[in-house]
């Protein structure tokens, strides 16, 4: 995300956000559809070149879980395909409005998708979203434990629960051996800011952090905030943050 707009325009590629991520001592690099313009071509090389700069990897993409339309299912496999390719072991996906418990064929149709990704080893880190549908614990939970399958789990993103008046600590104590994923960053006091870089804000990180910690499970550390003038000075204030405590 800290090299968003500079992807999207072509002023900066993939290969040179995985060279950065190499460079600053990062352990891996987490890489979005939305922000690749030239994935088709380069997604066949692209878990070499990761891998031969020793990081790990991530997928992400806006696309919603629970989407009924044909196109939208169709794109959930194919990000799922790409999570695959890469060798990336989650692909965030947002929930989207949840179906009413009894409209079977929709949890259904969320049911085939998790049980795809499951098929290609990758596991599906369900995202609060920051605005609504699908940004509440409520709706987390519900789709986690109506699904049920290893192959979901949730990204818990600890600037999105503020969002929705929920607080981060008990959302991770809520959801435990299902956080998979989480996504870092800071927030000012009004929360319609942009998320800022860890420590620049006000959320009680290292407590969130603690209780990520004490969790037994490993969990996939990401970086989530815009780069603004210096997304390398950025990333790299923020590890030295996370290393600090």
């Amino acid at each position: 995300m800290q090299f968003e707009d500079e992807l999207k325009s072509g002023d900066r590629s993939v290969w040179e956000v995985i060279e950065i991520a190499a460079r600053v001592g990062a352990d891996g690099i987490e890489l979005r559809r939305e922000t690749w313009p030239q994935l088709d071509a380069e997604l066949p090389h692209a878990a070499r070149r990761i891998a031969d700069a020793g990081l790990l990897v991530t997928y992400a993409t806006q696309a919603t879980l629970f989407d009924d339309a044909a196109h939208g299912q169709s794109q959930l496999r194919q990000d799922i395909d790409a999570a695959a390719a890469l060798g990336a072991p989650i692909v965030r996906f947002f929930p989207g409005q949840s179906p009413p418990p009894e409209d079977n064929a929709a949890w259904k149709r969320a049911q085939h998708i998790v049980d795809y990704a499951a098929a290609h080893d990758v596991v599906i880190a369900l995202e609060n979203y920051a605005r609504t549908p699908g940004g509440t614990l409520a709706e987390i939970r519900q789709a986690l434990t109506r699904l049920n399958s290893p192959a979901l789990r949730t990204n818990l993103d600890m600037g999105n629960y503020p969002n929705h008046g929920q607080d981060v600590v008990a959302a991770i104590d809520s959801l435990a051996s299902n956080i998979i994923a989480a996504h870092l960053k800071d927030k000012t006091a009004n929360l319609s800011d942009p998320p800022t870089v860890l420590g620049a804000g006000l959320l009680p990180l290292a407590e969130i952090l603690g209780a990520l910690d004490k969790l037994p499970q490993r969990i996939f550390y990401i970086f989530e905030f815009r780069g603004g003038n210096d997304p390398v000075g950025r990333i790299e204030r923020s590890l030295t943050y996370l290393r600090r405590i």
